[in-house]
């Protein structure tokens, strides 16, 4: 499909804050650059959806997108060389405050409510806590399907940021899928009433879920959350 030039998602307009060091996360200059056709339409459902649960769930409105960058220059093999990957630094607000992609550990709850969205619409999204080269930005692109695999790093450290900063759950953040992370996702599935994610309704329905549970935390509206209640062990009756 062809490419096509972008200024704006959702009316909220482009700006390019790596022209000079003192732009990112504040500032820049607009920008519209060449987005693959297909992957513009996806860009525009998911933040049109990420801007919405913002507005609802945390009282922000977005009001420009803070970018590193679409394209890249020369002829690479990268889907950045093919206008099909996003490099999202921060989003300026309405009331006057941003949010910047390096503020993940200030932060955690908007940052995971953030990529849980970004997550529902790309099948590749890479953060703060997947290699220190994506703590400036997240990274999303449309080169793999959307849903969850046990073996990618990048699903499982976002599925133990979730546990640990948005259900208090504590759960160790090495991005491996083993016995104690299988044990806490499937008492936390078992507590919101979703089945497995490997079906992929399941995932998308999680997402949703824990970014709207972010979201509030981040806007202070803790008693609006339901408590979840510990589960214990139908065999021997130990918690999990």
């Amino acid at each position: 499909m062809s490419d096509t030039r972008i200024g704006q998602f959702d009316g909220k307009p482009l700006v390019y804050d790596r022209s000079a060091p003192s732009h990112y996360g504040v500032g820049g200059v607009p920008t519209k650059p060449y987005i693959n056709a297909e992957f513009a339409k996806q860009c525009e459902k998911c933040f049109a959806e990420l801007f919405s649960f913002m507005d609802k769930h945390a009282g922000l409105v977005v009001e420009s997108i803070l970018t590193g960058g679409v394209s890249r220059a020369g002829m690479g093999t990268s889907l950045h060389h093919k206008n099909r990957a996003f490099d999202l630094d921060a989003f300026l607000f309405a009331d006057g405050s941003n949010w910047v992609a390096t503020t993940f550990p200030q932060r955690p709850q908007l940052y995971l409510g953030i990529e849980a969205i970004l997550r529902r619409h790309f099948g590749t999204v890479l953060s703060y806590d997947y290699n220190a080269a994506h703590r400036d930005h997240f990274h999303f692109d449309n080169g793999t399907n959307v849903g969850f695999k046990q073996s990618a790093k990048s699903h499982v450290i976002f599925i133990q940021n979730v546990l640990t900063f948005v259900y208090q759950i504590p759960a160790g953040r090495d991005g491996v899928w083993g016995p104690e992370t299988e044990r806490e996702v499937t008492a936390l599935r078992k507590q919101l009433e979703i089945g497995p994610f490997s079906t992929k309704s399941n995932w998308l329905e999680f997402l949703s879920t824990a970014a709207k549970a972010a979201f509030e935390l981040e806007a202070g509206k803790v008693g609006d959350l339901e408590p979840l209640e510990p589960l214990v062990c139908e065999c021997c009756g130990r918690p999990f």
